[in-house]
């Protein structure tokens, strides 16, 4: 793959569809290279089939779960709300200081035409 934050490993289920989890951590220098290895996975899914991400069982091509925690240092963990904007193929998450550092959980999801698109452009297991 040509993420160096994003580390994905690969399940299947019987029906087909692939599921991709990556956990990071990266120190918190690298909070903006995570971000934006994040809007580069999800702006390519977005590509792939514009219609978005939705419920596989009724009909979508692909889905995802993004979610966040903050941590700083003498600080008890703190959720926070991230977003990818389709419009703008940006990520945010909020509230952030240049203080925290961000442990990210990504899910992707998606049918074996979408697998095979996503294996054959992250180069992906």
């Amino acid at each position: 793959m040509d993420l160096e934050l994003l580390d994905f490993e690969c399940s299947e289920d019987a029906e087909g569809v692939v599921c991709w989890d990556a956990l990071a951590q990266p120190h918190k220098h690298h909070n903006a290279a995570l971000l934006q290895e994040v809007s580069e996975v999800l702006a390519w899914a977005y590509l792939f089939n514009a219609q978005g991400p939705g419920r596989l069982e009724d009909g979508a091509q692909w889905d995802y779960d993004l979610q966040a925690t903050l941590h700083a240092e003498d600080q008890a963990p703190s959720s926070a709300q991230i977003v990818f904007n389709p419009s703008t193929g940006q990520t945010t998450i909020t509230p952030l200081s240049l203080h925290q550092r961000i442990e990210l959980g990504l899910s992707l999801s998606g049918t074996p035409a979408f697998a095979q698109a996503f294996r054959d452009h992250w180069d992906a297991p």
